[in-house]
Parts: C-alpha cells; structure tokens; sequence
C-alpha cells in the first residue's frame, strides 16, 4: 500500500469508537477492542451490571483494561500522516543560513543553545563552549527526552493503575458501609419487631387478666344476689308470719323455728386473692423487664448525644479560681482567702412564697450566690444532643452542669440569680444534685474520675453519667429551655479540688 492510501485507510482505523477521535492512551478490553483509556473509564465509571463493551456490548463481570503499545506506535505514524497531508508533501522546509555570514548551521553551542555557522564557531564568543554537529545533538537531546518520556509515561501509567486499584478499594469500601447499613437496620427492625411482639404479649397477658377479673366479679356476684335473694325471701316469710293471728301463727311453730336455726350465713370465698397473685406475678416479671428497658434507655442517652469540646470562659471565673491559659481546666486556688459569706446551694424563695429551705452548712459549696466560686463554658447550646466528658479530681469539692440565664438579665456572674442551674456535684464525700431552688442527695456507688453531661436541649434534659463506667448517675426531670441558650457550668471549692 503506498503512503496516499495509507493515509486515506489509517484515520478510520486509529479512531476512539466513543470520542471519533484519534486513540489516546489506547486500551484494549476483555473482548479485543481498543479505546482511550479516559473514554472507557468514563464509561465505566458506575458500572451497575457488569462491564458491557460499548462497540459489541460484550459483558465481563470484572474490568480488564490492557495498555496497546503497538497501537500507540501505528498511531504515531498516523498523525504524521495527517500532518503531512495537512501541510502539503513534497514541501521540504526551506533551510535558513547564519543571517550573519550566509554560512549553512551546521553545529550547536550548548552552553548558549543557538545554532551555529563554521565562522561562528571559530570565534572568541563560541571557541571555549563545547559545541557539536546538529544531527549529534539532536540525537543527543532527543535520547534524553525520549528517556524522560518513558519516566513520565511509566510514572503516569502507575498512578492510572494506582488510580484503578483506589477505586476498586472505594468500591470495596462502599460495599462494607452498605453491608453495615443493612446489618444496623436489620438489627434494629429485628429489634423494634421484638419489643413490639413484646408489648402486644404483655398487653395480652393484662387483657387476660382484665377478662379473668371481669369473668370472676360476674360469677362472685351472681353467686351473692341469688343469696341474698333467697334470705330476702326468708325474711319476707318470716315478717308475714309474725302478721298472722296467733292460732295461724303457732302452726307448725317448731318447724320454723327449726329452720331458722339452721339458718348459718357463711361467706363464700373469694376468687379475687388469687387474682392478686397473678397480678402480682406479672408486676413481678415487668419490672424485670422494666429494668432492662431502662438501662437501654439510660445506654441511648450516653451514646447519642454529639460530643463537644468544652473551653472555660475566664472572663466568667471567680477570684478564687485559676483557669488554665488554654481554657481546658480549672482549680482552687489556695493563696487567696475565700468568699466572707461562702457558697451556698441555691437562692432561696421569697419570705411570702412557700419552697424548701437550702440554706446549707457552713461552707458548704453549691450553685447560688455570684459568690461561688465557678465558671462558665465559652460554648452555648440551643438546639440539639450535646454531651462532655469532665475529668474530676478527687479532692476538694466541686460541681458540673449547665446555666440558663434567665430572661432579661443580662448579667455575666455564672451562680448569680440570674442563672438557672442544673447540676451534679460532690461535697465532703456526699453527692447531691444541685439547681437553682434546692439539692437532692444521691447515693452512686463509687466516685467517679470522670463525669459526662448529657444534654438534650428541645425535651429540657440534663443527665451525668460515669463515663468510665457508662452508667447513670442522675437524670433531672425534663424542663423547658424556652429556646434560651445553655452554657456548660463548673464549680470548684477547698484544697485540691480541680475541674
């Protein structure tokens, strides 16, 4: 076939089925066509049954992508076909001489890079400089380029592989996340199936109950209304035959008498005890199960929350605290002497409004006053699940939980009165949980070295937990934050005590 020919039958075959465009990077697949590898890739980028050939739809269950080498050769000589026919053959480019001396350039300076006469090369600018012949130092720079290209290429072919290889790991990876999908929510369907079977087990056992009971309460009293039936009776015979005359009267006197002797009202038994026990029984096995149900919620209330990064606020902390520079502790500081008047508690009501009286022992701490010592969190919270983790030291005294500034205070003192608090704390080996108006003692197993505070702000709940132990230590009734923000609230007191 002569070069014409060739021309006119090589575009065809070196063109890209999906671009119509010459191949670039040519591949081919599992079923022998050839394509730009970006173009098959694009292709099968979201494969979503298999990896079907855009030319015959030839279907592989796997991508199978094999570098043509020779290909990208013949298509080399393609394009300089196509260049050729573009720019004219037989149109030899037209040798331009040294402008200077119209001498032909025949050797290269490679220290300045410029094409050189034989003149030119003779002279004082040039005659230091290595200089060689044009065809030496083009076969020269081109074995250095051809090497660096085969650097790049090799280098590019290993991040398209790498590429592969990193996307066949995303897919693995986004097969495991679906696997767990489906393996939490059948869990948790399996689950709300179980305890809704549950609950219609329990509700049934109670309909039984309620039936037996209803069942029972009938018979009892039909049983009774036809004894008392019949002793109505009898009193009616007996009250109609004191009316009658005396003969009529003593007829048969002793056969009344006689009767009425045997007359001996024992009361029946009632069913109702046994009932009771079965009721009983089943109060029995729910507050087993009731149990059970309470630590799963108390386990939700610790898992859920999204866990925050609390930093103290030292504009907030009392003289008597030392807050860290980086907002990540607080601890009493001994040198200075505390407060005349102390912490206390809580703020009690008003003489004329009746309310529990938290006055406490003397230098005891607690939220109140703005003279206790404490601190609030730079975060605020108002919406959402929030929890943090406190590590607590086990000397001193100290209290942790949240403040809610009541409306139109403006006051910037945490423990003042125009914060409302929720909280848990130790003082002198006793816990007590701590609000605004009064403290409640509680009695935890152990102290813990680390407290979490859960906080859920649309249904107004606050609970601490062990978080070492992941069990709970108090959970305050739910409240209303009335869209207000919540900041975390820290109370240290005594010797040692740090937050």
């Amino acid at each position: 076939m002569d070069a014409p020919s060739a021309r006119d039958a090589l575009p065809g075959e070196a063109s890209c089925p999906i671009c119509l465009e010459y191949f670039r990077d040519p591949v081919s697949i599992h079923c022998g066509h050839h394509f730009c590898r970006s173009c098959i890739e694009r292709c099968w980028e979201w494969p979503t049954a298999g990896f079907a050939c855009p030319r015959c739809r030839d279907t592989a269950p796997e991508r199978s992508l094999r570098p043509s080498r020779e290909l990208a050769r013949v298509l080399e000589i393609a394009r300089r076909l196509s260049r050729g026919e573009a720019l004219g053959i037989g149109d030899e480019e037209e040798e331009e001489g040294c402008q200077r001396h119209r001498e032909p350039l025949e050797v290269f300076c490679k220290e300045d890079g410029a094409l050189l006469c034989a003149i030119c090369r003779e002279s004082r600018t040039h005659r230091a400089h290595t200089v060689l012949p044009v065809p030496e130092v083009v076969r020269e720079y081109k074995e250095q380029i051809q090497a660096g290209l085969q650097t790049l290429k090799d280098d590019r072919d290993k991040l398209l592989e790498f590429r592969e290889a990193e996307m066949r790991r995303n897919w693995e990876y986004l097969e495991k996340t679906e696997v767990e999908r489906q393996r939490i929510l059948s869990q948790f369907q399996g689950l709300r199936l179980s305890l809704e079977e549950l609950s219609r087990q329990l509700l049934a056992r109670l309909g039984d109950l309620e039936s037996d009971l209803g069942k029972v309460q009938e018979e009892n009293v039909t049983s009774l209304t036809k004894e008392i039936s019949r002793l109505d009776t009898g009193i009616q015979e007996l009250e109609e035959k004191c009316q009658q005359p005396a003969r009529t009267f003593l007829q048969d006197i002793n056969g009344t008498l006689s009767s009425l002797e045997k007359e001996n009202l024992q009361l029946p038994p009632s069913p109702l005890p046994e009932l009771e026990k079965k009721i009983h029984r089943f109060r029995e096995e729910y507050s087993l199960l009731e149990e059970t149900l309470r630590s799963f919620q108390d386990i939700l209330l610790f898992e859920l929350p999204e866990k925050m990064t609390v930093t103290l606020d030292p504009s907030t902390a009392h003289p008597q605290l030392l807050v860290a520079p980086d907002g990540s502790s607080v601890s009493w500081e001994s040198a200075r002497d505390p407060p005349a008047d102390g912490p206390g508690p809580g703020t009690n009501p008003p003489a004329d409004e009746p309310g529990p009286s938290t006055d406490p022992p003397a230098n005891e701490p607690g939220p109140g006053p703005g003279t206790d010592p404490s601190v609030l969190g730079l975060q605020s919270v108002t919406a959402g699940r929030h929890c943090w983790d406190v590590q607590v030291a086990p000397a001193g005294s100290w209290a942790l939980g949240v403040a809610r500034e009541t409306p139109g205070s403006g006051a910037e003192t945490p423990g003042s009165t125009e914060w409302e608090l929720w909280s848990m704390g130790l003082c002198q080996g006793q816990f007590w949980a701590l609000t605004s108006l009064e403290r409640i003692p509680l009695f935890p197993v152990r102290v813990p070295s680390r407290v979490r505070v859960a906080l859920d702000h649309e249904r107004g709940q606050v609970a601490f937990f062990d978080a070492d132990q992941r069990s709970l230590i108090f959970a305050f009734p739910a409240a209303s934050f009335k869209g207000q923000s919540v900041h975390p609230w820290f109370l240290v007191w005594g010797e040692g005590s740090r937050i």
